[in-house]
């Protein structure tokens, strides 16, 4: 009996471990939330999609899944909150896959993740680069985004993570009248952008963990103990609403064990 159950939960390991390294990390799930602002027009919307934290190595299937989901949900924007490659040899690759996805979306803004300084490549060629593709890179900066009968302030800082956030410097000339999209590759930032009432906050950095335990939680996130509820998910702070993206790739150890990799769909409608 001893043998069986021990024979039993052998099988169990190998079968959780092999399903962790070769198919969760490659199962992308498109999770859709939605968002209701007096700052837009009843019946107005905008649609846009989040990638974090792709640490683009290849443009393989999950990657070719992402540019198809994006074209069949044609969104207004799409947003990438840092960490887009983990080593400069890759850079190549990235710029491939982000030209295929500015000839299917117009606009599509970029910030800054910890991976992106500690890659070695060279950030003003590579700032430059990601721009030559149609991209807007926010360094601490922002940009509007004009629809027909209402705007959207499109805020990004700089990593938070290496301590490189102005949140100050990147909200100066914002219109405050229009709906305010915060750009930031940690939720680290959230803290700062409820003082400033910033509606909505997108942020990654922490892969949800990667390895989520059931009854206990991520096994490992990159974060300040005080910051560790904001793993993943939706999240109401003061006036203010923080979205944590899983993102699509991985970090460190190649492994995802229930916290699949995540494209975001964000919708944002009116109720004024």
């Amino acid at each position: 009996m001893l043998k069986r159950i021990v024979g039993l939960i052998l099988i169990i390991a190998i079968g959780l471990t092999l399903y962790a390294f070769l198919v969760e990390p490659r199962w992308v799930e498109i999770a859709r939330i939605t968002i209701e602002t007096e700052k837009i027009p009843k019946e107005a919307r905008i649609k846009i999609i989040q990638i974090s934290d792709l640490h683009l190595h290849e443009i393989g299937d999950k990657e070719k899944y992402v540019l198809k989901a994006i074209e069949e949900l044609n969104p207004d924007l799409v947003v990438i909150t840092g960490d887009l490659i983990d080593d400069s040899k890759n850079a190549d690759k990235l710029y491939s896959f982000l030209r295929n996805i500015s000839q299917v979306v117009k606009k599509v803004y970029i910030v800054l993740g910890n991976w992106d300084y500690w890659s070695t490549v060279d950030l003003n060629d590579y700032v430059q680069n990601l721009e030559n593709l149609g991209a807007i890179v926010l360094i601490n900066s922002n940009d509007l985004v004009m629809k027909d009968k209402f705007c959207i302030n499109i805020v990004g800082v700089d990593d938070p993570y290496t301590g490189r956030a102005d949140l100050e410097k990147a909200l100066m000339g914002i219109k405050p009248t229009c709906y305010t999209i915060l750009l930031a590759h940690s939720p680290q930032i959230i803290d700062e952008a409820v003082e400033k009432n910033v509606d909505l906050i997108l942020t990654g950095h922490t892969h949800g963990g990667q390895v989520v335990i059931p009854f206990y939680g991520p096994l490992f996130l990159p974060l300040e103990k005080k910051y560790r509820k904001y793993s993943s998910g939706l999240f109401k702070v003061g006036n203010s609403t923080l979205y944590v993206n899983r993102g699509l790739g991985t970090s460190i150890i190649p492994v995802r064990l229930f916290c699949r990799p995540e494209i975001t769909l964000i919708e944002i409608i009116g109720k004024r």
